[in-house]
């Protein structure tokens, strides 16, 4: 069950949809902490207040764990990021194939943005789906160490989790497409990535028209000119290539966990029952770790 719709504290004999609860949350303790005028610290939270009674302001940092920083360096993205950044800076249109797993959806954002090649515009990573969106961009502020719609942000349909200060944000296609309606030229972005484009969705191929004419359009009234970077684990790289008038092509090698690939001893007739057949297989007899 999810956990923003678990109850606690119900007594034992107290029935939530037919079932019966055999255990009940008793004895809960609560920790109360007073904030003071000026600066309280728990549990590694800094939390400030202006100086009032009433707290208006309150700036929440979480200190970044050596956990994600390691991690964060032994991704292939981060490996080859000097390389990145060259071809970045060089060119206003590039095509970045990249394993799943090799860290690029998080990563070339954070990189476009330390060296500060957005300048004064933002960078937009567009995602096909809204879970996406919202858990990448949690992931890239814990990395960042900022708060979610501060520097980092995202902004999905009924929801948008940015502010003027947001350097960063995720959004998906859909989201992307609609500010193209009231601004076509995409004014306030100085960099866009086209994230997981071989899925190929509705929205994902209108944008690929929008950020082209939008980029020639910038080029022509000698506006602050856009970078469209297109990213995908698997694509048709001729045909996005030939598109987007022959732009270089950059192949990532790695991926986060090694794989290993077997083949079947006997050639199956109907292949995607021949795989359910093997998932169910797979986590049936092998362990969890």
């Amino acid at each position: 069950m999810d956990s923003k719709y678990a109850s606690v504290g119900m007594g034992n004999s107290v029935k939530s949809n037919g079932l019966k609860r055999k255990h009940a949350v008793e004895n809960i303790k609560v920790k109360k902490i007073k904030l003071s005028n000026n600066v309280s610290t728990t549990n590694n939270i800094k939390v400030e207040t202006n100086g009032r009674n009433n707290v208006q302001e309150d700036k929440v940092v979480n200190e970044p764990t050596q956990d994600l920083q390691e991690a964060r360096r032994q991704l292939p993205v981060y490996m080859v990021r000097n390389r990145l950044l060259e071809e970045i800076k060089k060119n206003d249109t590039m095509i970045l194939i990249g394993e799943t797993g090799s860290g690029k959806t998080t990563q070339i954002p954070q990189l476009i943005h330390e060296q500060r090649i957005e300048g004064h515009g933002a960078i937009a990573v567009t995602q096909p789906r809204r879970v996406a969106a919202i858990t990448i961009a949690l992931r890239v502020a814990a990395e960042m160490n900022t708060e979610i719609g501060s520097i980092v942000g995202y902004s999905v349909r009924f929801e948008d989790v940015t502010s003027p200060r947001t350097k960063v944000k995720y959004l998906t296609d859909g989201m992307l497409l609609r500010e193209a309606i009231l601004d076509p030229l995409l004014k306030k972005y100085s960099v866009v990535v086209l994230d997981e484009a071989h899925e190929r969705t509705v929205s994902t191929d209108v944008l690929f028209g929008i950020v082209k004419l939008a980029q020639r359009d910038r080029n022509e009234q000698k506006l602050n000119p856009l970078k469209v970077i297109i990213m995908s684990a698997t694509m048709d790289v001729d045909s996005f290539r030939k598109y987007f008038q022959n732009c270089p092509v950059i192949y990532l090698e790695g991926r986060t966990f090694p794989v290993t690939i077997y083949h079947s001893k006997k050639k199956q007739e109907d292949y995607q029952y021949a795989a359910v057949c093997t998932i169910f297989q797979l986590h049936a007899t092998t362990p969890a770790k």
